[in-house]
């Protein structure tokens, strides 16, 4: 490989790329059963939602609001083209093809703002729609793990980050698992009612 692609690449490794191509295959799969699911509202308004599973776990409160339509468009049409973006590209980086700086800064601001998405979405769940949807929290888990790989890459391409960003990408997985310990507490102490209701 050329010294100068190198030098202005991030190397993430493959088990992180794999991971990367794992959590946005996750999401893409999701993605794409909430819009299946969407579209089968609008056909049936009436019929019976298949992620409506109990007072807890529940998408019918928040299929068709404003919160699930941000842009005008659905965000699980917005999942699609993001998900499906990160696993060709993670693909492509599987192959062998090292992503240049930029990119990799701009995949981590992406990600970065994913992550905000998925605070906001959690806000809600928990304060005005008092269910969470199941593809939703696929989609939450999703962006979790491509973040865990992808902030930190994005990390390592400034000088005095990188030290830092290549200890967050070592221990991405420790990330992984304190980002979902985080939103376990807060639905267990946020929606008592919900889940005492299941009890």
């Amino acid at each position: 490989m050329d010294k100068a692609v190198v030098k202005d690449s991030v190397p993430v490794g493959f088990i992180n790329t794999a991971v990367v191509v794992l959590g946005a295959a996750m999401g893409l799969l999701a993605s794409l059963g909430l819009l299946e699911t969407e579209l089968g509202h609008l056909r049936d308004p009436d019929g019976a939602l298949g992620c409506d599973l109990n007072s807890l776990i529940s998408c019918g409160s928040s299929l068709m609001s404003p919160q699930a339509h941000l842009l005008t468009v659905p965000n699980s049409a917005l999942g699609i083209a993001a998900f499906g973006a990160l696993v060709a590209i993670g693909a492509v980086m599987l192959l062998g093809t090292r992503l240049s700086k930029p990119a990799t800064m701009l995949l981590g601001l992406g990600s970065a703002c994913g992550l905000v998405f998925v605070g906001y979405f959690l806000y809600q769940s928990a304060t005005h729609f008092f269910a969470l949807c199941p593809y939703c929290m696929v989609v939450w888990s999703a962006t979790i793990i491509v973040s865990a790989v992808l902030i930190p890459a994005a990390l390592t391409a400034f000088e005095g980050a990188r030290a830092a960003g290549k200890t967050m990408l070592r221990y991405s997985w420790a990330t992984i698992v304190c980002l979902h310990l985080v939103v376990f507490i807060v639905v267990l102490f946020t929606m008592t009612e919900q889940i005492g209701g299941l009890l």
